[in-house]
């Protein structure tokens, strides 16, 4: 038998009965047999949905998303809901955008089915009053601002410890041994997440990684040890090369290689994936410049190909490379200083003085598309742009593959999400992590769900549902035990004081809730919006001393603010 929540007496006598007594009767209601049945289907099955149809085809899974926001009389609305979990979120004249109940909004926002975000915790915070900070040293600046932050988490009081607190904000939170997370105190991790100033950036695809983290070491690399002890740097490497994360002796011994010599450790490992890394920044190349003898040179093939490129000149066999490399620079009659080989002046030059610094191919990759990260959208214009194109194909091993255009676009255009596409099937390694690295096309990206996701829908759910039960011995009371929640998600939507109002006259339950303490006449809807606004930041001055919603989610504001609206519904007063 069900258990159905009830309330003694009305106004501020069934609110206090009710604070009694609501942890008992709300434990006890979710031990339903119809409800946790309900709920532990939800939570075992929400996090296969991978669209709006799959969602709203399954009647018990839309029953506790659309009861978790409050919306549950629109079971019955599908191509509604459809347009509002498909709505373009980033588009403010999308049809959810132009809802005015908020609720609609954080149902799109959380399922994120047609936004960039993906699935996101209804918790999660859109924007806030702290949207202006964007560095720990901002807050730490701004004494109202970190007062705030501090006691939002319980840790008002520790303005002044301005040393550890940067340490605190400035924490990777992914990581569990960042200094924030090694408290045992979590309240500094929370108050660190309101901000996560020490999360890793995001990136679209690995190539961009690789070349923002790349970019960061401004003097450049100087061994491999400066690229093994980065550690964004070191995963964009690994995800970019497609590589195995693997112990880091064993990849110094792969970057230390001379790639030029068939003997060395890279040239032996059966992957040319860790050869086109090794070669990519180029930390085992050759000295030129300590070589005196020129067969020391024409003996290695590929440290002579690089030495020709260099000054753009052709092989023309080792017995003329070496008449060159020998000539008395000096000596008008020498061989290089002869009118048919004067394109070999500077090759020898360089050779006996002094060679120019080694540029690794990362380097020249790096120059070339630093400018064009942001606008690159697709593999025809990598493929055409062709000072791009071969430094991309240098780092992947794919030299060889210059004039293969259509062959590396329909590789690059992959959808790389069926397993049968033409980079996931071929058999050149170096062709399938090229184009996942620059993941030209993703496919159907399959939902990815935040840890807690359906737990915490599940909780709000049966929240929600002991609300509506209480409701149905006395509607103000569902609308006072909503109070805190709803006014919490305003304030957490962030933006301006006005911002806050438009949010909570786009609320049906917060709409009420204000109009009633506030006094406001029936009718009072159908005024313009503007004038609706003005009057209601009077009424709250007036009766509060504040005209900022979020004013009202302080402990004594908030008693008191729901305690003359429980008094106005006793009077009648609305």
């Amino acid at each position: 038998m069900s258990f159905t929540p009830y309330v003694f007496g009305t106004g501020i006598a069934g609110w206090a009965f009710l604070q009694r007594t609501q942890v008992q009767q709300q434990e006890v209601f979710e031990k339903s047999p119809i409800l946790d049945r309900r709920v532990q289907d939800f939570t075992q099955r929400i996090t296969s949905v991978q669209n709006s149809d799959q969602l709203l085809d399954d009647y018990n899974l839309l029953q506790v998303t659309l009861g978790a926001f409050g919306l549950d009389e629109d079971i019955g609305n599908r191509a509604f809901i459809q347009k509002v979990l498909d709505s373009d979120l980033s588009d403010s004249k999308s049809f959810v955008n132009r809802l005015n109940d908020s609720r609609y909004l954080a149902l799109a926002k959380t399922f994120g089915f047609n936004s960039p975000d993906g699935p996101q915790l209804p918790s999660a915070k859109g924007g806030s009053e702290f949207a202006g900070i964007t560095t720990a040293d901002d807050l730490l600046s701004n004494k109202t601002l970190l007062s705030k932050a501090l006691s939002n988490v319980g840790l008002k009081g520790m303005e002044n410890n301005q040393f550890f607190l940067q340490k605190v904000l400035e924490s990777d939170l992914s990581d569990p041994a960042s200094f924030a997370n090694k408290l045992t105190d979590t309240r500094f991790a929370d108050f660190a997440r309101q901000f996560e100033f020490g999360k890793p950036p995001e990136y679209d695809n690995s190539i961009q990684a690789l070349v923002t983290e790349f970019n960061q070491h401004t003097e450049g690399l100087a061994s491999a040890d400066d690229l093994l002890e980065d550690e964004e740097l070191l995963q964009a490497v690994i995800e970019t090369f497609d590589l195995e994360r693997t112990n880091k002796d064993f990849l110094r011994r792969v970057l230390n290689s001379d790639t030029t010599d068939p003997g060395s450790f890279v040239n032996q490992l059966e992957d040319t994936r860790y050869l086109n890394v090794a070669e990519a920044f180029g930390f085992g190349w050759p000295d030129i410049n300590e070589m005196t003898d020129p067969d020391e040179l024409l003996q290695n093939g590929k440290l002579l190909e690089y030495a020709l490129d260099t000054f753009n000149v052709s092989n023309r066999g080792e017995d003329y490379l070496r008449q060159v490399l020998e000539s008395d620079l000096n000596d008008p009659n020498s061989f290089v200083n002869q009118p048919e080989n004067i394109a070999y002046y500077d090759f020898a030059d360089a050779f006996q003085n002094t060679w120019p610094d080694y540029v690794s191919k990362m380097q020249v990759f790096s120059d070339e598309i630093t400018d064009k990260l942001d606008s690159l959208s697709s593999a025809t214009e990598l493929v055409f742009d062709l000072s791009l194109f071969e430094a991309s194909l240098d780092i992947f091993g794919l030299s060889h593959r210059d004039g293969d255009f259509q062959v590396m676009i329909k590789t690059l255009d992959s959808d790389l999400s069926s397993e049968i596409s033409y980079a996931n099937l071929h058999h050149d390694k170096n062709m399938k992590a090229m184009a996942y690295a620059f993941s030209f096309n993703k496919g159907e990206v399959a939902q990815d769900y935040p840890d807690g996701f359906a737990e915490e829908i599940a909780e709000l759910y049966t929240t929600r549902q002991f609300e509506v039960a209480i409701g149905e011995s006395d509607p103000n009371m569902r609308l006072a035990l909503a109070f805190e929640r709803e006014l919490q998600s305003v304030a957490d939507a962030g933006g301006s004081e006005n911002a806050h109002w438009y949010n909570i006259m786009g609320s049906p339950p917060l709409r009420t809730v204000f109009e009633t303490a506030l006094a406001l006449p029936s009718g009072f809807g159908q005024l313009d919006i503007e004038r609706q606004l003005v009057e209601m930041k009077e009424r709250a001055f007036s009766a509060f001393g504040t005209t900022h919603p979020a004013d009202f989610l302080e402990p004594d504001m908030l008693d008191q603010f729901r305690r003359r609206f429980l008094l106005m519904t006793d009077l009648g007063g609305f």
